[in-house]
């Protein structure tokens, strides 16, 4: 059997300032799902999830990648400690995706921020709760994989899942409209120098650490809520585009993946902002979902306000019957 959940992270998100008024119903989803999740009670999580510049840095930026070990750091909005990775089935679940034409990197020692932690502590029940496969899409910086090559990805890892013989629930991590440019730079050459140089070698050349890095990300959450508060950005500022959010959730819920290989990466950024990307998450998810077998999906809740710096969306799809 099995079952699918999406939803939005950030670290505004787990530390809202200000709090919005729609803050407690969008706890409520969560805990909703936590609760299903629960209930289904799956032997395996498969979460999609992006990275901000924790574990990939653009002297090396894989498309995709999974984590046949994996840490959690201690970033702003995340969670500690290590993820449970079942090594040979991880192992497994990569050699099956490149015998289906998915060329997907491996990590032996992957560590992976609030974008995975986050999700997995809110509805997983924590993060070493489940055995976990950590599947890294990168949508954080240029070049991005065109939406088909994601929905085959889900596809395939679907197909692994199906034939695997166990309850897994599908996990996506991600969007939907917002743009923390100010704090993920577009242009590098605009960056400061020790900015431009952690996110080109993680630490390894230049002054900034991986420490240095979270710090000053939590640093650049707090300074955008107090923005907001004093009426210096609003939600044009974040690209916060509910128009652009319905528009995806309506053609998510219909279940034809298909229609989103045509999705342009640019015009979603003009419109949406850079991290509106994430979505990707959300279509690999699906469509391993989709393959393995479960109910169409559901949304539970959609947020724009401009306290979160993103829109906010959580949905799911429980599984068929027997």
């Amino acid at each position: 059997m099995f079952q699918l959940t999406c939803v939005s992270h950030g670290p505004a998100l787990a530390n809202p300032l200000p709090e919005p008024r729609e803050h407690g119903a969008v706890v409520a989803a969560y805990a909703a799902r936590a609760a299903a999740v629960a209930a289904f009670d799956p032997e395996l999580i498969v979460v999609f999830a992006p990275d901000h510049y924790t574990d990939i840095h653009l002297e090396l930026v894989p498309p995709f990648c999974i984590g046949l070990r994996c840490e959690a750091v201690a970033d702003y909005g995340g969670f500690a400690g290590r993820i449970n990775v079942p090594f040979e089935l991880a192992v497994q679940c990569a050699g099956f995706l490149r015998e289906h034409d998915i060329d997907i990197a491996v990590s032996h020692s992957m560590k992976v921020d609030h974008g995975f932690s986050q999700p997995l502590h809110n509805v997983c029940g924590g993060i070493g709760r489940y055995p976990v496969l950590p599947i890294c899409i990168n949508t954080t910086c240029k070049p991005l994989s065109p939406f088909r090559r994601i929905r085959l990805l889900g596809e395939a890892v679907g197909a692994f899942a199906r034939q695997a013989g166990m309850r897994v629930a599908f996990l996506a991590s991600g969007g939907l409209s917002h743009h923390p440019a100010n704090i993920y730079p577009q242009d590098l050459e605009g960056a400061p120098d020790a900015v431009k140089q952690y996110l080109m070698h993680g630490g390894a050349s230049g002054d900034m650490t991986v420490t240095d890095w979270h710090k000053y990300l939590g640093e650049q959450t707090v300074l955008g809520g107090r923005n907001v508060i004093e009426g210096r950005r609003t939600a044009d500022d974040f690209r916060i585009n509910r128009e652009w959010d319905e528009r995806f959730l309506g053609a998510f819920t219909k279940g034809d993946y298909s229609v989103f290989d045509s999705w342009d990466s640019t015009e979603i950024v003009r419109d949406a902002g850079v991290a509106a990307i994430e979505i990707q998450q959300w279509i690999a998810a699906a469509s391993a979902a989709q393959v393995a077998g479960v109910k169409p999906i559901v949304v539970d809740a959609h947020v724009t306000t401009v306290e979160y710096r993103l829109s906010v969306a959580v949905a799911h799809a429980d599984p068929l019957p027997g």
